[in-house]
């Protein structure tokens, strides 16, 4: 039989890795939703100087939804698992983070220089 107190602790930590993600997801997200913030980030992984107030206004909309949506779990599983095996601090600059950011860009055509 599983010792229930390992067990307890064992989920306690993927909560953890969970909550430390989502708080570490949405505080670069927070930061994105500020014009001059979202602009240096567009020029610092795109080389793009300017962005049309009207794209900057959807990429804003569709930021604060994945703010405002749980975790994909799948999508950070890898994550979730190095963080727990090898006590991995995760940064905001983390691929799988910034995975999530550049896909809502891309569906407004700004893409990564090739």
């Amino acid at each position: 039989m599983p010792d229930a107190r390992a067990e307890s602790l064992s989920i306690s930590s993927t909560e953890q890795v969970i909550t430390t993600i989502r708080e570490t997801r949405n505080a670069l997200i927070n930061a994105l939703l500020n014009d001059a913030s979202l602009l240096a980030f567009a020029e610092q992984h795109f080389n793009t100087i300017a962005l049309s107030p009207i794209k900057i206004e959807f990429i804003k909309r569709d930021l604060k939804e994945l703010r405002d949506s749980s975790l994909d779990l799948v999508h950070y599983s890898a994550l979730m698992r190095e963080s727990k095996e090898q006590n991995v601090i995760i940064s905001s600059n983390h691929p799988l983070l910034l995975t999530e950011i550049f896909t809502i860009f891309s569906k407004y055509g700004v893409n990564k220089p090739e």
